[in-house]
């Protein structure tokens, strides 16, 4: 959850820094007549504050019971291992990738 916060926040500040480059090229070559980009508008609340990722980033939200259930199940060889759902998972992140 940590890294999937920390991207959004990274694709945030390059969409910025993109839209900023835009802005001093456009002045630095005296593009006047260009018309205005329309842009989109992004609002972040606080859960994506600098603080919220800290706070997120020395304990993240672990449920412990969940944990050693599952790690329980897969030592006694009772976890149900789906296939079918972890490929289609894969293709489905695969697909994803390269869009």
């Amino acid at each position: 959850m940590v890294d999937a916060i920390k991207n959004m926040v990274n694709r945030v500040e390059v969409q910025r820094t993109r839209d900023r480059d835009f802005d001093s090229k456009a002045v630095a070559t005296g593009a006047s007549n260009v018309a205005p980009v329309a842009r989109d508008t992004v609002t972040m609340s606080g859960a994506a504050s600098p603080q919220a990722i800290a706070q997120l980033a020395e304990k993240p939200p672990v449920n412990a019971e969940a944990v050693n259930r599952i790690k329980s199940a897969i030592a006694n060889g009772e976890y149900p291992i789906n296939l079918d759902l972890i490929s289609d998972a894969l293709m489905d992140a695969y697909r994803d990738l390269k869009t």
